[in-house]
C-alpha cells in the first residue's frame, strides 16, 4: 500500500538528518529501519555513499511516493568554487564525479561522460530541481561532483574541478538524483560546506559548524514563509 508523502527528506547520516527541523532532532534511524513517516513528510537514512543511497533509496521508494525529495546534508567544495566553509549551497545538476580512466599527465582523469562507453546513464549531468521553498537571500548555487572516494590532495581536487565543471562533491547527490529522474520525482539538494576539497582537512569544527549552519538554513526557510 502506497504512502502519501508530500516530501521525503534523506541524508546520509543521522547528524545531518537531524538539522531539518526540531522534529527531526527526535529522529532514531539506522541501517536496519532507515525511514519513519510522520504526516506528509518522510525521513530516510539513506547512509554513506553510492551503494548505500541507491540500495535504500530503491528498496522505498516504490511504497512511498513523495511529491518531493530533499537531500540535505554537508559537502567539500572545490578550490576555485568561490565557496566557504559554512556556505549553503543548493545543487544545479549532479553527475558521477570518480567513474572514468586515470591518465599519466594532467589532467589525470577522463570522465566515463566523455568516452563510447558512457551510455545514457552517464552521457549528461542530472538536473536537480531549485525549490523555492528552500531558497533563502544567502544560498549559493552550483554544480555537485559525486565520488566513491572524497579529494584528499590538491592535484585531485583541481583535476576534477577542471574535468567536471563542478563547485562541490558529495557521496550520494547523484545516487539520489539518478533515482529521483527513473521514479520521475523532483530533486531538490541543499548541503553547506563543510570542508574544501582539497588537502585532507576534515576538523571536527568544521563540520559541527556546517550542520549548525544547516539547521540555520532550513530554521529561516520557516521563517520566510
Amino acid at each position: 500500500k502506497r504512502k502519501t508523502v508530500r516530501i521525503l527528506v534523506c541524508a546520509a547520516t543521522l547528524p545531518e538528518l537531524q538539522t531539518f527541523s526540531e522534529e527531526t532532532r527526535e529522529l532514531v534511524l539506522s541501517e536496519a529501519n532507515p525511514f519513519v513517516q510522520k504526516g506528509e513528510q518522510g525521513f530516510l537514512l539513506t547512509g554513506v555513499g553510492l551503494p548505500a543511497a541507491l540500495a535504500t533509496l530503491f528498496s522505498v521508494l516504490p511504497t512511498c511516493r513523495p511529491e518531493q525529495i530533499l537531500n540535505i546534508g554537508i559537502a567539500g567544495a572545490y578550490p576555485n568554487s568561490g565557496l566557504q566553509i559554512g556556505d549553503v549551497v543548493m545543487g544545479e545538476s549532479e553527475v558521477y564525479g570518480d567513474i572514468g580512466f586515470e591518465l599519466p599527465e594532467a589532467p589525470y582523469f577522463q570522465s566515463i561522460s566523455e568516452s563510447r562507453f558512457a551510455g545514457s546513464l552517464y552521457a549528461n549531468p542530472f538536473s536537480l530541481y531549485c525549490v523555492q521553498e528552500w531558497i533563502t537571500p544567502s544560498v549559493r548555487f552550483g554544480r555537485g561532483s559525486t565520488v566513491n572516494s572524497c579529494t584528499g590532495s590538491e592535484q585531485v581536487g583541481l583535476a576534477r574541478e577542471q574535468v567536471l565543471q563542478a563547485h562541490f562533491e558529495t557521496m550520494e547527490g547523484a545516487a539520489v538524483a539518478q533515482v529521483g529522474k527513473q521514479f520521475e520525482i523532483p530533486v531538490c539538494e541543499v548541503r553547506t560546506i563543510s570542508n574544501i576539497a582539497s588537502t585532507r582537512d576534515m576538523r571536527l569544527e568544521n563540520i559541527r559548524f556546517a550542520l549548525e549552519r544547516l539547521r540555520a538554513h532550513f530554521g529561516a526557510c520557516r521563517e520566510e514563509r
